[in-house]
């Protein structure tokens, strides 16, 4: 027996009501938390400016950009820069996008309390989101990835 199940615009109580039904299950059960490439793209797209260059940079440079690498200036803090990845995460679990399990796709490095010393993507996130940014900044580019002609 294999479950597959999408679920958009579903209720906190009618997925508590199907976390409990399916916990009878949960060894038959696997829920969907991979990052695609078009999840990566919605994410992306749904990001502001700075929340985007985060997340860029970090593709960019094979998962994990410093803080000093996204400063403007030297004196330029990066306060409130990561409120919005995890805003849109919520954003998209609300809305369905992705299931309320989806990980984070870059997480805050450093000592916490408001400073961090840079943002580390995952490994396996890196080419996903690479894809998935260079799809949003240049169509073209990306249809040449997909198809192998770079």
């Amino acid at each position: 027996m294999d479950i597959q199940l999408t679920i958009k615009n579903v209720t906190p109580e009618a997925y508590d009501d199907l976390k409990e039904f399916l916990s009878k299950h949960a060894e038959r059960v696997t829920l969907d938390t991979e990052w695609t490439p078009e999840r990566a793209e919605r994410y992306y797209r749904q990001l502001p400016d700075r929340a985007r260059k985060i997340v860029r940079e970090a593709a960019i440079r094979d998962g994990y950009v410093s803080a000093d690498d996204l400063r403007d200036t030297e004196d330029s803090s990066l306060r409130g820069h990561s409120a919005a990845l995890k805003q849109v995460l919520e954003r998209g679990e609300r809305k369905g996008w992705w299931p309320p399990e989806m990980p984070a796709p870059i997480e805050p490095q450093g000592k916490g309390f408001g400073k961090v010393d840079g943002y580390r993507m995952p490994d396996d996130l890196v080419g996903v989101f690479f894809t998935a940014i260079k799809k949003v900044s240049d169509p073209m580019a990306a249809a040449n990835i997909a198809t192998g002609q770079e």
